[in-house]
């Protein structure tokens, strides 16, 4: 199994917050991570994302099933028991984004 995450781009969701060139409302996005390895499968994440990012797969640990939901608000960063989420705050030109990994 590859202990790397995948990196996730993700597109914009409409929001409250005015981007300023289209008039278009846009929220904070953050791209979130799961280190397999580390996780133990508590379910801390899953059961508590504000934006249900997280699922359990077949072992009940997290997986990132809902990456365009994430918001960067880092509860699952800071909530995780075994440090096996990162969370990083995308500068509003990634948050521009619209295309997606494979």
């Amino acid at each position: 199994m590859n202990d790397q995450p995948a990196a996730v781009a993700l597109p914009v969701i409409e929001s409250d917050r005015d981007d300023g060139k289209t008039g278009k409302k846009r929220r904070p996005r953050g791209e979130v991570r799961v280190f397999g390895k580390w996780c133990k499968g508590c379910g801390l994440c899953v059961a508590f994302c504000p934006e249900q990012v997280f699922e359990a797969d077949g072992d009940g640990k997290a997986v990132v099933a809902h990456p365009e939901k994430c918001v960067a608000c880092m509860w699952c960063y800071h909530h995780c028991p075994d440090f096996a989420i990162s969370v990083r705050r995308l500068s509003e030109d990634e948050g521009e984004r619209t295309d997606h990994a494979d």
